[in-house]
């Protein structure tokens, strides 16, 4: 084989080998600049998922933290176990942001109820002489259960502290208050349920919207529907009043 040959056999050996060597460069430097690339834009998706939720547990789900979502799950519980309808609560509602029940006389009254009252018997104890608010609250007290837990509550209004042997209906009040029975008690009056600064609140924005569109936006969000921002205040003052936070927890 000439000189001539052995060197040309040479270079394109040589040309091939760099050839190789560039392309490997090239490769290594493209699959580098992609991870680096992507790198960045999985920690920009992973912030952006972690702003879903604020350092208070916050949820991207209608502005409701984790917390009140889960809240209002079992209040939808509690006040489907009332088996009242979202007029039927708009009406309870309406009583109690216009009426107050009527505390004179009221131990007498509930002193002179049987071991069982009726639902009947306990909305008049609670509303002597009002047929309206009678007639409003018998759906909500048609369940023994919370018939008695607000019986509890009318009694602790009326100022007794302890069982008296004339409430014959005492021995049979040994319910604990559950989540249905904390909105019925809501419902009878806002003064059993909590007082302070958020109940107070809570009538007013109530008031300010009125009983039959509070009722349907309470209803909206535990039908697990859209609720606007600006309704959303009302869902959050009554979870928040003090016996519905208790009791639906």
């Amino acid at each position: 084989m000439s000189d001539r040959t052995i060197n040309r056999t040479r270079f394109t050996r040589a040309a091939v080998l760099v050839s190789a060597l560039t392309a490997g460069a090239v490769f290594a430097t493209s699959t580098g600049a992609q991870a680096a690339e992507a790198t960045p834009r999985t920690a920009a998706t992973s912030m952006a998922a972690a702003e879903g939720a604020d350092a208070t547990g916050r949820s991207a789900q209608g502005g409701f933290t984790a917390d009140e979502l889960e809240q209002g799950k079992i209040l939808a519980d509690g006040i489907a176990e009332l088996g009242i309808s979202e007029s039927q609560f708009a009406d309870a509602l309406e009583i109690s942001l216009t009426r107050t029940i009527d505390a004179h006389g009221l131990r007498d009254r509930l002193a002179a109820l049987p071991a069982t009252p009726t639902a009947q018997q306990t909305a008049e104890a609670a509303y002597p002489g009002d047929a309206d608010a009678q007639a409003a609250m018998l759906p909500v007290l048609a369940n023994e259960k919370v018939r008695h837990a607000t019986l509890q509550n009318l009694a602790a209004e009326s100022g007794e502290k302890a069982p008296v042997v004339a409430f014959g209906w005492w021995d049979q009040t040994k319910f604990i208050v559950g989540c249905s029975a904390a909105v019925a008690g809501v419902l009878i009056s806002f003064v059993p349920a909590g007082s302070g600064v958020r109940v107070a609140r809570a009538v007013k924005l109530f008031k300010s919207y009125g009983a039959k569109k509070t009722a349907t936006i309470l209803w909206r969000f535990m039908k697990g529907k859209h609720v606007g921002s600006k309704e959303r205040e009302a869902v959050k003052a009554f979870i928040g009043i003090s016996a519905i936070q208790k009791a639906c927890t």
